[in-house]
């Protein structure tokens, strides 16, 4: 019977604290990734932390579907921000997924997935909704250090395996998809997992950067000390909500 929500993060910073704080019953090794099972804030829940790009995700997100047999899926995490305004702090929840490193012209439009025919993935509206709701609960009650003037929106969130460092890398991405908003490494290829297996997913994301190199900040202590913490609470937001 499928009734565990599965939760993703990439990085050991993003998935410690959720993983501290698991009332944990068991756990188990397959194809090199450990799944965590147990109780967090009264949902029961399966944990894993799949790594960065795109081929880990599919993996842990595919463990996930078929062997935690999740009712539903949250990822967790932070990102390089690209819509105007977008500042480090803000909470970015994705309401749709592209791959912007697929490209398989002239056989197939660019970003279209060959064979599959779409480019563009769409999350759960409910879970959409419900991790919104949990981030701005965060914001209010336990605003960690680095967020002070954090907001939250939802957008297009795009995916690939680059780590976008430059302007020109930044702008290259946003010429073939203006309307992006925060860009990752995991988040389609896990949507493309979950609308084959038929799993709702919810993605939130803490920008980190600009996705252009010019960041004033020391990433590894901000994902740390303040985007960790703030995906960790938005997440515990979102499970109170789910087992009331």
């Amino acid at each position: 019977m499928n009734y565990r929500t599965g939760i993703i993060a990439a990085m050991e910073s993003e998935f410690r604290d959720l993983a501290d704080s698991l009332e944990h019953d068991s756990s188990e090794k397959i194809a090199g990734r450990e799944i965590l099972y147990g109780t967090l804030e009264g949902e029961n829940v399966a944990l894993i932390l799949c790594g960065c790009g795109k081929v880990n995700a599919t993996h842990a997100a595919t463990l996930m579907a078929c062997q935690a047999r999740i009712s539903r899926l949250l990822v967790t995490g932070v990102s390089g921000g690209l819509a105007e305004g977008l500042k480090v702090g803000d909470v970015v929840i994705g309401d749709s997924f592209v791959q912007h490193d697929m490209d398989a012209r002239p056989l197939f439009p660019l970003h279209e997935i060959p064979f599959e025919g779409f480019s563009v993935i769409g999350s759960d509206p409910e879970l959409r909704h419900l991790l919104a709701g949990a981030a701005r609960s965060m914001l209010d009650s336990s605003r960690p250090p680095g967020l002070g003037q954090a907001e939250v929106l939802e957008g297009l969130v795009i995916s690939g395996d680059q780590f976008l460092s430059s302007q020109e890398a930044r702008n290259r991405v946003l010429t073939n998809l203006p309307k992006a908003c925060a860009v990752d490494m995991e988040s389609a290829a896990i949507a493309q997992v979950c609308r084959a297996a038929g799993i709702p997913l919810g993605v939130m994301r803490v920008i980190s950067d600009s996705a252009d190199g010019s960041a004033h900040i020391d990433f590894a202590k901000f994902v740390e000390e303040s985007a960790s913490k703030a995906c960790a609470e938005t997440v515990r937001h979102a499970l109170r909500a789910l087992a009331r």
